[in-house]
């Protein structure tokens, strides 16, 4: 959705939602359930106004919000680029998440949480600034097939909570 800042987005988000009888939404981030969690605390904290009823929010608080983290990981395709693979989590298990994923899970050293993550931008782009340095981290991170499937097979608590999927396309 194009909006200006993240209450716009989740205002479309979720009259795009209602007018398409959804029930559903996963939302999605590259390494993190940042963005899940403001949509969640923004649900949170919806009032009948202008732009949503009261029949509207409870509709909205009947909408089941699913973390999906985001993971690049090799081997790389046919096309040089690396697999998508998409990891979603039961919505109560989401306070675990930092121990039991966010940090099982290195490239580089660094740790997949926001301080690894913006530690290895700046590793890598001698960049100062933690917003960039971030984005940096997030685009150079790897995930092994390897440390998954381990953190699978050794925490029985992450299995039970977790759905792995990898996307198909034709390249």
């Amino acid at each position: 959705f194009n909006s200006v800042d993240f209450d716009s987005y989740c205002k479309i988000l979720f009259k795009s939602a209602l007018n398409n009888n959804i029930y559903s939404i996963g939302i999605t981030d590259y390494y993190s359930i940042e963005n899940y969690r403001k949509v969640v605390d923004y649900r949170k904290q919806l009032k009948a106004d202008d732009y949503f009823s009261e029949e509207d929010i409870i509709r909205i608080n009947q909408i089941f919000l699913l973390p999906n983290v985001e993971l690049r990981m090799l081997p790389v395709t046919k096309s040089d680029r690396l697999v998508n693979i998409h990891c979603l989590f039961n919505p109560n298990y989401i306070d675990s998440l930092e121990n039991d994923f966010f940090t099982s899970i290195s490239f580089d050293s660094h740790k997949m949480n926001k301080k690894g993550l913006i530690d290895l931008g700046k590793k890598l782009h001698n960049e100062s600034d933690d917003i960039k340095a971030y984005k940096d981290g997030i685009n150079a991170f790897i995930v092994s097939t390897e440390q998954l499937q381990k953190l699978l097979n050794t925490n029985l608590e992450f299995r039970k909570n977790t759905i792995v999927v990898v996307s198909n396309s034709n390249k």
